[in-house]
């Protein structure tokens, strides 16, 4: 396996970790979400969770995730240039 080869397999598992970290976020922000919206939670604000949070770190990552993961061959082509011409 080429130098190459390797650091595009890098930058793909990058890309799905981060795609994994932001289902994590937006499933806690949903998962929130719902939460706040039981009856039972109604009582003190000050135990609800702002969800708000959650969709801002969750959504960008999957955004930007997805980007890296089905990018990485362009990655990989600016890294590793082909000087041969």
């Amino acid at each position: 396996m080429k130098a190459s080869e390797l650091f595009g397999v890098l930058v793909r598992l990058t890309g799905f970790l981060i795609v994994i970290y932001g289902l994590y976020e937006v499933w806690g922000g949903l998962e929130n979400s719902v939460e706040n919206l039981l009856p039972s939670n109604q009582g003190d604000n000050g135990e609800q969770v702002s969800v708000i949070s959650y969709f801002a770190f969750g959504i960008p990552s999957l955004l930007a995730g997805a980007v890296i993961f089905f990018g990485a061959d362009l990655i990989v082509g600016l890294a590793y240039r082909n000087t041969k011409s």
